[in-house]
């Protein structure tokens, strides 16, 4: 009966753990992913992809970091239902800017683990 307390405790600590450290993982990747959310939106419009009232939000997108805040892919679906994945990647001054590299098997290391993920798997 002891073992069995004792690994109830283990596993309720273990998972409350996992939850405040996913949560400050969201706290420490806010901002820099409200600022991807952002500029996709802008590079979305002048595509003329959305018009100037359509926007993507945050909850519509999966969302990846890899390598602790250096490159952050976004996962979504268009009205017209057309997958995109957008790479950015963090510049000088922490201004993140869409990866224009189309050969991804320069930074494949990078993009092998992530940091922290958001909506990826719930749709």
């Amino acid at each position: 009966m002891k073992k069995f307390v004792l690994l109830i405790l283990i596993l309720g600590l273990a998972l409350t753990s996992a939850c405040s450290n996913n949560k400050a993982n969201k706290e420490k990747y806010d901002e820099a992913i409200n600022q991807v959310i952002i500029w996709e939106n802008k590079d979305l419009q002048t595509k003329g992809i959305y018009s100037n009232k359509d926007i993507l939000e945050r909850k519509d997108a999966g969302i990846v970091v890899y390598k602790k805040g250096k490159y952050i892919e976004l996962l979504y679906k268009t009205p017209s239902n057309k997958e995109i994945e957008s790479l950015y990647e963090r510049g000088k001054g922490g201004v993140y800017k869409k990866y224009s590299n189309k050969d991804l098997k320069a930074i494949d290391e990078d993009l092998k683990e992530s940091s922290y993920t958001e909506n990826v798997g719930k749709k």
